[in-house]
């Protein structure tokens, strides 16, 4: 029996086990002891059997196990102790009848350390033996003529069948351990692969969010120093606003890539709604392209978590992005609608327009508009684009609430 912390309680009160086994041995012995009735042979020879079962029994239930032998499912272990418990066992009752008391422990130990196979027909041959003693029969035959005999093999069999029923629900549990340890090595497992996938997903997250502030601030700052360059021999006063306007997209860029490493929510979002971060967005990209752009809300303005805000405010600067790189367009109009189930960005132009199986990405890195659709569905949402030639474009992004 294993000292150590165990999952079985037949394992964790080994303990008391091994105590009642303990007052089985030693209390008729001390009790015979106090009779007075044995002579100096008998007392040296019965505290010989004692002491030996009760050493034995220290061996094999604390010395070895600790020593990382498996006494317990080791056939020869447990036919070496039975043959010495039993003989220990019939040695006492030869010496007087009050160590039958040792039986209210001695099956157990049979049971204990032998497969069921061994220990029942062990215990079915030792019950008649046992009953030949009790009565003082000289001969096995005599024996089985009285009736005392048999209701010794009767509580034989009553107590193999009960010590089957135990060993099958001894069984079933160390089965159910080895499933649930099955289970937690399966579980970390699953963890790890888990870990695994959230960081591709987070590289791949901070690539998107990468795309989405530091490549489009470098576009725009291309754009306006290309036209400050165009500007320099014809129209200074245009020149330098350009370059005004670079510097500060530059600026606002380092902001957001800093925050970026942070892994912080967007400057604009901070202490402000999603309404209230969209209108300052589309207010400072209108300034930058001239551009005129309106934003309105609708629904009721219900909290929102945050990454469904940046998810949405992302889809927002990629959408106005291609607007202005793509669309030629006069007027953008933004709308965010807040319904009881789900939210909704639409970002209609009236520009140019393309044909439906046209697919348009954003320049440097690819990713655009593919990153604004594995943004939305990453929260079970979704990305529609609606556009043709000469129409204009809308662009929608959509995002269930119970998401959130």
């Amino acid at each position: 029996m294993n000292t150590s912390k165990s999952v079985h309680a037949w394992e964790r009160l080994g303990w008391v086990w091994s105590l009642i086994f303990y007052l089985s041995l030693f209390l008729p012995f001390a009790y015979w002891l106090a009779l007075g009735e044995a002579t100096p042979a008998q007392r040296y020879l019965a505290a010989a059997l004692t002491g030996a079962a009760g050493l034995v029994h220290w061996l094999y239930v604390f010395v070895l196990p600790r020593r990382g032998v498996q006494v317990r499912g080791d056939l020869r272990y447990g036919l070496a102790y039975a043959a010495l418990i039993t003989g220990v066992m019939f040695g006492l009752i030869a010496i007087h009848d009050v160590f039958f008391f040792v039986l209210s422990s001695y099956f157990s130990q049979l049971f204990y350390f032998l497969p069921t196979g061994f220990s029942i027909p062990l215990t079915l041959a030792v019950m008649p033996l046992l009953a030949s003693q009790a009565n003082d029969i000289n001969s096995l035959g005599a024996a089985l003529r009285q009736p005392v005999i048999w209701l010794w093999l009767l509580a034989g069999v009553c107590g193999s069948l009960v010590a089957l029923w135990i060993s099958a629900i001894i069984n079933q549990s160390n089965q159910q351990h080895a499933l649930i340890a099955e289970l937690r090595r399966t579980q970390a497992e699953l963890a790890a692969s888990e870990r695994a996938a959230g960081v591709l997903a987070e590289r791949q997250r901070l690539a998107h969010e990468i795309h989405d502030t530091l490549a489009q601030g470098f576009i725009s700052v291309v754009t306006h120093l290309e036209a400050a360059d165009q500007a320099l021999e014809s129209d200074l006063p245009i020149a330098r606003r350009h370059l005004q306007q670079a510097a500060a997209m530059a600026r606002e860029s380092l902001g957001q890539a800093r925050r970026v490493v942070q892994d912080l929510r967007p400057e604009v979002l901070d202490g402000s709604s999603l309404t209230d971060a969209a209108q300052r967005e589309a207010d400072k990209w209108s300034q930058r392209t001239g551009i005129p752009s309106r934003v309105t809300a609708t629904g009721t303005l219900l909290p929102l978590h945050p990454q469904t805000e940046v998810t949405l405010l992302r889809a927002l600067q990629e959408a106005l992005a291609n607007v202005h790189k793509h669309a030629a367009a006069r007027q953008v109009n933004i709308t965010l609608s807040y319904m009881p189930d789900r939210v909704l960005l639409d970002v209609q132009d009236d520009g140019s327009g393309f044909p439906p199986e046209t697919h348009i990405q954003s320049d440097g890195g690819g990713f655009g508009l593919i990153a604004m659709r594995q943004r939305a569905e990453a929260l079970g949402g979704s990305l529609l684009i609606e556009s043709s030639p000469g129409e204009g474009t809308t662009v929608v992004v959509e995002i269930p609430r119970q998401h959130h």
